[in-house]
């Protein structure tokens, strides 16, 4: 019971870290960035917050993962036979949006962030031309609807996830 309740908790830590990322990125690093005038400083900022929320934001997803495949386990091994039929097509659903999530974070984190910060270590080498700001100004746009869908789909995963332990 005792390793039950551990993971539980770790769980939902993981989940309160994700969500408290996400609104970071969205409530005070992008407007951080916004206020700065200066372009270099304002890419070395972004590169900075991103230094911290690229590697969170995906190991927290990790943490959801492994605890809720762990919890899971637990619980497949409790129903026993009935483990299909009870629960089965909701946690179809919920894995599918756990794996768009995933996918969405890997391009904002990837695709959109980490990009940012490697082009300018590219300029720094003499290997090629900085972003330039009309388009990091896009990257950060796409980024930030991102975030916002991310909440969104995270939110769904708990909805769905409520309903799947009621029905267990």
């Amino acid at each position: 019971m005792l390793e039950t309740q551990f993971l539980i908790w770790l769980h939902l830590l993981g989940l309160a870290g994700y969500f408290g990322v996400q609104w970071a990125l969205i409530y005070m690093l992008l407007p951080a960035v916004e206020r700065i005038s200066d372009e270099a400083t304002r890419r070395a900022a972004l590169i900075q917050g991103f230094k911290f929320y690229n590697p969170f934001s995906i190991a927290t997803l990790g943490v959801l993962v492994m605890t809720g495949a762990f919890r899971l386990t637990d619980l497949k091994a409790s129903m026993k036979f009935d483990y299909f039929s009870r629960i089965g097509t909701i946690l179809s659903i919920k894995l599918l949006l756990v794996f768009l999530l995933i996918f969405l974070q890997t391009y904002v984190t990837f695709g959109l962030a980490f990009r940012i910060g490697r082009q300018e270590e590219v300029a720094a080498h003499g290997d090629g031309e900085p972003f330039t700001v009309e388009k990091v100004n896009s990257m950060l746009r796409r980024i930030r609807s991102m975030a916002w869908m991310a909440i969104v789909l995270a939110a769904g995963i708990v909805f769905v996830a409520i309903r799947m332990a009621q029905a267990a």
